[in-house]
């Protein structure tokens, strides 16, 4: 019992603690404990450490040989010998500067799947708050909804009011009681998606979105070309590109051996050192333009990634541009219109029928809804420009 009373203490310590986090806080329970992740670390340290590999030169050669003679007289002839190869040592220098280029470029696809996942997680959240602010406002609507409906309620046991107009309230109620419904499981389903990718069973509680500024368009693409792996990647594989042209053009530089050998006959042994060196005639060629080819490639794919990134960048900054002017002027002309206020007075004072109360009440709360996407949208949008900034 003792056991079990101590455990619920703890669990509703950790409830607390996490439901008083914030949205960074909760990103960097992600980037700790997301499952996805923790899997791509692993992938991320076994490519760190093939990278590496195939540095040294090739494994010494041992040879040992026994050849007997074809008569008695001449004997058995024994060898052995030992022997290392070596490449010029230039190409040692260049393969380790490949293999640290795609150390570089496997931790810049890695941060590249660890913003993206940042990223979803951040969507959700922002996808929790539109979804519990959109709930909020319809129970609010149903409150009204009710007090219409007790009210005409009333009114219809008095015979002031006709059949019609109250089915019509009880019809819009009974609509936003699935509306209703349908929210509080997108809330719960939302809820779930955020335990999972934060790698907790709890989830935080966020009402309000951040407060986020939106900076300057050259200010921005100078930020993310400095660190966003989208555009890192491109530029380390032209790197790797050209660095591998320059590892071909060393095949033409000769290779070297040496060793020792031994040779004995009855009553006579040769035994010394001997060295060798390879001399590259044409196992080189039609490599080097190929290699060449390849790095215009890489380089001119670049340029175009790099280019359409930055395009890519300005749309979506137009976009949210354009977002936030629309949500400044529905939220002005709903704040003029003063809600339902009015409306209630006019049906209240009979100078509008329930029909026209509703077609006011549809038009104002359509453009609520529609603020409430458009304020999501923008969320969404400007976290997806700002991913960069996830990288800290």
């Amino acid at each position: 019992m003792i056991k079990k009373i101590i455990i619920l203490i703890l669990l509703v310590i950790i409830n607390n603690w996490i439901s008083g986090q914030s949205l960074s806080e909760f990103l960097n329970q992600v980037s700790g404990n997301n499952p996805e992740l923790l899997a791509c670390k692993k992938l991320l340290e076994a490519r760190r450490i093939e990278a590496r590999t195939g540095l040294a030169p090739s494994d010494p050669f041992i040879s040992a040989g026994f050849m007997p003679g074809n008569n008695d007289a001449a004997g058995n002839k024994k060898t052995w010998s030992v022997s290392q190869s070596f490449d010029f040592p230039t190409k040692y220098l260049l393969r380790k500067k490949i293999n640290n280029s795609t150390i570089l470029l496997a931790e810049q696809e890695f941060n590249q799947g660890m913003l993206n996942i940042l990223v979803e997680a951040e969507h959700t959240i922002l996808d929790l708050i539109y979804n519990i602010k959109t709930l909020n406002i319809l129970k609010q609507r149903k409150k009204g909804y009710e007090k219409l409906q007790s009210a005409w309620k009333i009114m219809l046991d008095k015979a002031e009011a006709t059949i019609m107009d109250y089915n019509k309230i009880m019809l819009e109620l009974s609509a936003i009681n699935l509306e209703i419904t349908k929210k509080e499981a997108s809330v719960e389903m939302l809820k779930e998606k955020a335990c999972y990718m934060g790698g907790l069973d709890a989830y935080i509680p966020v009402t309000e979105y951040p407060v986020v500024s939106v900076p300057d368009f050259d200010n921005l693409i100078i930020e993310k070309s400095k660190v966003h792996p989208l555009f890192l990647i491109p530029e380390i594989e032209y790197r790797i590109s050209s660095q591998e042209l320059k590892l071909i053009k060393t095949h033409s530089l000769p290779g070297f051996q040496i060793g020792y050998v031994s040779e004995i006959l009855p009553g006579i042994a040769y035994t010394g050192p001997v060295a060798g060196m390879t001399i590259p005639l044409w196992a080189n060629s039609n490599r080097i333009k190929s290699s060449s080819a390849a790095a215009d490639h890489t380089a001119a794919v670049r340029d175009a990634v790099i280019l359409k990134l930055k395009s890519q960048a300005r749309i979506d900054y137009s976009n949210i541009m354009a977002l936030q002017k629309s949500i400044s002027e529905i939220s002005n002309i709903i704040e003029s219109g003063g809600g339902i206020k009015y409306p209630d007075k006019a049906l209240s004072a009979g100078e509008i029928s329930i029909t026209t109360y509703f077609m006011y009440l549809e038009v104002l709360y359509q453009s609520e809804d529609r603020l409430l996407e458009l304020e999501n949208e923008y969320h969404k949008a400007l976290a997806t420009l700002l991913d960069h900034k996830l990288m800290n």
